[in-house]
């Protein structure tokens, strides 16, 4: 179902949106809805990979006194003989 939504712009950038939406042939409704769903899309993505982070546990066995950085480049040293 479609709502109705009254806006208002100033006159100069109502006639740059509507050369442009006539140009991409589109209606001036759907490049707001296409905004309006890209902010929202947006928005949810942020939070998910937040949230996931946030979820993310440490690897079991895992010492915490560990310096994972270090580890990483002796590792590399070894096997590259830097």
């Amino acid at each position: 179902m479609k709502a109705r939504l009254n806006i208002t712009i100033e006159d100069s950038l109502l006639d740059q949106v509507k050369d442009y939406a006539a140009s991409k042939h589109v209606s001036l409704s759907q490049i707001i809805e296409d905004y309006f769903k890209s902010i929202i899309s947006s928005t949810a993505k942020k939070n998910n990979i937040l949230e996931m982070v946030d979820n993310l546990k440490a690897p079991s066995g895992l010492d915490d006194d560990v310096d994972l950085k270090k580890s990483y480049y002796e590792q590399r040293s070894k096997k590259y003989g830097f």
